[in-house]
């Protein structure tokens, strides 16, 4: 795991993306499963890359959303302003989990984006309450709104502890 809202300045979190996603790319042959999730993608693969780390970081995500998934990488794009995020990458996604959205013009982008899914059921994303969610795509067919359940864990969070992956005794 690699945490890179972590990081002091924007400019060492585009090198660490940079050099996560091209290693990942270059151990693709190995077909290893893996599922990399992109939070707050527009800061890892923006639609307009500004500097020439984000371009290198935004051009291997394009060519791991599109080529990835036959080498056992799969990709999770997570993030608040989807027309942020560099065009290529969001076109190659099989899946909508979309919570409360208020711009119309990210909601217009998402249904022409998301054809799979019923415009009127995206327009209906900007009255969701918390914890409210469409989803639809490959692994939810039928589109529709859903509700999540109570939280199950204890609320707050912390680092994965450094021993976490030490043999067991």
């Amino acid at each position: 795991m690699v945490d890179t809202g972590s990081l002091d300045t924007i400019a060492e979190q585009r090198l660490v993306s940079q050099a996560v996603l091209w290693t990942l790319w270059d151990e693709r042959l190995s077909r290893t499963p893996c599922l990399l999730v992109m939070d707050e993608a527009h800061n890892i693969c923006p639609a307009a890359p500004s500097d020439p780390m984000s371009e290198m970081a935004t051009r291997r995500a394009v060519q791991i959303a599109g080529e990835g998934r036959k080498y056992g990488l799969y990709m999770l794009v997570s993030t608040q302003r989807p027309q942020k995020v560099h065009p290529d990458v969001v076109s190659q996604c099989d899946n909508l989990l979309l919570m409360r959205m208020n711009s119309d013009g990210d909601l217009a982008d998402l249904s022409r984006v998301f054809s799979f899914v019923p415009p009127g059921l995206v327009r209906g994303a900007t009255t969701f309450r918390q914890g409210e969610a469409l989803v639809g795509g490959m692994l939810f067919p039928q589109a529709a709104y859903v509700r999540m359940g109570a939280r199950l864990s204890r609320e707050g969070g912390s680092d994965v502890p450094a021993t976490w992956a030490e043999g067991r005794r």
